[in-house]
């Protein structure tokens, strides 16, 4: 392979969720005199999509439900409909969706505080897919009409326990439940069914991220982690004590996954909820919240009420830390510490230590944290290994068999203003620093007031006093007899639903009633979890308003992200081409024996791919002459994906080789990685004609030579997407030379 010069950038592409982007460092490999450089390029085609909805099934969550159940069918359809593109023409879709839905229900950890013997039969749903065996079928679904709305259809029969699945042709899963177009209007009512057989009798503990880290991600998710109470068959006084105790495997959970889960497909995890996340942590003492009556709970320390709400700590560690660092520690613990002794509920500021208020300030008020901390969910959707529920750290089902973190679309429909989230439009933002700062900064002066944690009026929001128009976000704060939170927004009911926040009591103080039986409006509490584990996701997060009147704009914005994971080519840092167009660089693409399809040489998949070195992606006479492939294979050393002993999927660089004709890497799970190089439409390697047009020309789609690649910082063919993120410039994959499902994609440029 000629030596060339090594262009001082980075070529970083990455699937990220709305053409994300990702500027890295690279190790350069010295073989020989020669220095090559070896980038991954995540561009996978992806033929298999995962979506899994976490729903809140507390009371007040119907007509929310609902609203969903509407939209699902809009998302459904941009998975299984073929999209083109509306410049270049090229079509891409998804053949291939699972869709499982949960809820965020997972009882009360052996208290009464969500005993379904006392409160009904949907208190501990286990993270188990629905529908429940024991459910009655929902009375309608959803599917699009011919304009895109909503209309009402008659439900699928579906089986209990088990994900809904479609393929677009019946060869590629002979079992799947819905095959082709049809098939996909019946998929689109099946899940709007289910959502709509959630209810809103669940436990009022809200584990969101638990129940999605329990089924998807936990690597032995315990059948119990109960405390010992002694309750009696209906409500009424009783005791526990003792710690959590976690016992057994739920080998049921675990089946489930195992056919919802595959280790190829893009994962898409929805979170639907208008309160804020309350995941316990099952061990010691954590029990107490949901199980002591009202003003028993233990106090903090008097400089536990300074502490930053976003401070969490979850294990020795932490809350030493909170000690050293804020002097907070739990009067249960140091009743000698400052403000302990005679301390009582309720406090001046009315705090009266309600049970429906356990989840709010935990820290600030108790002076420890009973939850899970947040990153546990970050970790869940970013890292190989993790805690299971028998307290070992194993394997993350989520990444084993090959899954990349950007791979993996996490998004949130919760309690957060619309404003905040949305443009002038009404179209989804992307957010920034300083829209994060509004949301969930620690420092409450530089948060928008409607997301502080609250059930004091709070400074910069009026008063409510029968005009909900006072605030146009949640209508008021209103006073409330401090059993409650204030609100972060209030939405217009779309759907019929109850006046569950009504009454005769309380419906002249809540801007979400209009007299004791009519309640026009539904509300959101500030998501504050929910949205500090979306921003610390980075691109892979997404987050849209619950109290929004319509989640169609947030079920687009989430389709964006994941269509975007498909076709994701969008570059950060800087390149500086010659005036041919050329990068001075290879793009290279590793195919598995399955994934290139029984064929045999490079040259059989497409024209534009050809075996490393050869013409015509070699030109004599050029900067590229061709070379024998054992001269290109001698300077290739290629960071590949195989399947580690731990069955997790790792990168391993492999020098290549030449077999017969062909170049290959194989892996240290003995599978043989085909080595091809794509045509760049530069450098005298193709007409001047097709460079031009791949690199200024939005609706070129086909090269003369079938196919190629190019980069180009052409403003109208980057487009707006990629530079709203940053990038600026765009590699473009024309004609044949098309990224391919499970294959992996390299630049290699070489130097001396």
């Amino acid at each position: 392979m000629r030596a060339i010069r090594l262009v001082p950038f980075v070529f970083g592409v990455v699937p990220a969720f709305a053409s994300g982007c990702l500027d890295r460092p690279v190790a350069p490999i010295t073989p020989d005199n020669l220095r090559v450089s070896v980038q991954p390029l995540r561009v996978k085609r992806i033929e298999k999509v995962d979506l899994l909805f976490v729903v809140d099934n507390s009371a007040s969550m119907k007509d929310k439900q609902s609203e969903l159940g509407r939209r699902i069918p809009e998302l459904v359809a941009g998975l299984t409909t073929p999209s083109v593109d509306p410049i270049t023409g090229r079509q891409t879709r998804v053949l291939d969706v699972h869709v499982g839905i949960i809820t965020s229900s997972l009882g009360s950890n052996g208290t009464g505080g969500c005993h379904k013997g006392w409160y009904g039969q949907h208190m501990d749903d286990r993270g188990h897919l629905l529908p429940r065996p024991a459910d009655p079928p929902a009375s309608n679904g959803w599917t699009l009409d011919g304009a895109g709305n909503p209309v009402k259809a008659a439900c699928p029969t579906v089986k209990p326990g088990a994900a809904l699945t479609w393929v677009a042709d019946a060869a590629r899963d002979p079992k799947a439940a819905f095959v082709g177009d049809s098939g996909a209007q019946a998929l689109q009512a099946a899940a709007s069914c289910v959502v709509e057989s959630v209810k809103d009798d669940g436990c009022g503990y809200e584990a969101t991220w638990e129940a999605a880290y329990r089924f998807l991600a936990d690597p032995a998710p315990s059948l119990t982690a109960n405390v010992a109470c002694n309750l009696p068959e209906s409500t009424g006084p009783y005791t526990c004590s003792g710690s959590i105790k976690s016992a057994g495997l739920d080998t049921e959970l675990l089946e489930q996954r195992a056919k919802f889960l595959r280790p190829d497909s893009l994962l898409a995890v929805v979170v639907l909820s208008d309160e804020n996340d309350f995941s316990l942590r099952p061990e010691g003492r954590n029990w107490k919240p949901w199980a002591q009556s009202m003003g028993a709970m233990p106090h903090g320390s008097s400089s536990c009420a300074s502490v930053p709400d976003d401070v969490e700590p979850d294990d020795s560690a932490g809350i030493q830390d909170l000690f050293t660092r804020y002097g907070c520690r739990s009067c249960d613990d140091d009743p000698s510490a400052p403000g302990c002794s005679g301390a009582k509920w309720p406090l001046a500021d009315g705090d009266k230590d309600h049970v429906y208020l356990r989840g709010f300030h935990q820290v600030q008020r108790f002076g420890w944290n009973a939850l899970w901390g947040r990153q546990r969910y970050v970790d869940a959707f970013t890292r190989s290994s993790v805690l299971g529920g028998d307290g070992k750290m194993g394997k993350n089902p989520i990444f084993a068999g090959g899954r990349s973190p950007d791979m993996i679309v996490v998004a949130g429909i919760v309690g957060v203003p619309q404003g905040l989230v949305t443009g002038a439009k009404g179209e989804p933002k992307v957010l920034q620093d300083s829209d994060w700062e509004k949301m969930i900064s620690p420092d409450l002066a530089k948060r928008d007031p409607h997301m502080i944690e609250s059930f004091l009026e709070r400074k910069g929001i009026p008063k409510y006093t029968g005009d909900r128009n006072v605030d146009l976000v949640n209508g008021g704060d209103r006073a409330i007899a401090v059993d409650d939170l204030q609100y972060a927004c209030i939405g217009k009911r779309v759907t019929p639903g109850g006046a569950d926040d009504c009454g005769k009591l309380t419906a002249a103080g809540n801007p979400l009633c209009s007299g004791a039986d009519n309640q026009p409006y539904f509300k959101a509490y500030p998501g504050l979890r929910h949205l500090r584990i979306l921003h610390d996701l980075g691109d892979r997060g997404f987050v849209g308003s619950i109290c929004a009147e319509s989640y169609s704009p947030a079920i687009r914005g989430i389709s964006e992200r994941i269509k975007n994971v498909v076709d994701a080519q969008c570059i950060k840092t800087d390149v500086t081409p010659d005036a041919t167009g050329d990068v001075g660089c290879f793009i290279l693409e590793t195919f598995t024996d399955a994934s290139f399809d029984g064929k045999t040489r490079c040259e059989d998949i497409g024209k534009g791919y050809c075996t490393p070195g050869a013409s015509p992606c070699r030109v004599d006479g050029t900067d590229y002459p061709p070379v024998a492939a054992s001269v290109a294979a001698a300077q290739l050393t290629l960071p590949v994906t195989v399947q580690g002993p731990d069955g997790l999927a790792k990168t391993q660089r492999t020098p290549a080789s030449v077999e017969g004709d062909n170049v290959y890497v194989v892996g240290s799970d003995g599978h043989r990685h085909l080595v091809c190089e794509m045509m760049q439409l530069a450098g005298g390697r193709a007409p001047e004609a097709d460079a031009k047009g791949c690199q200024t020309d939005p609706k070129f789609v086909k090269p003369s030579t079938g196919g190629g690649w190019c980069y180009t910082n052409d403003a109208a063919v980057v487009g707006d997407a990629c530079r709203a993120r940053g990038a600026i410039g765009k590699v473009r994959f024309l004609g044949d030379v098309e990224p391919k499902n499970g294959s992996e994609v390299f630049t290699v440029c070489i130097g001396r």
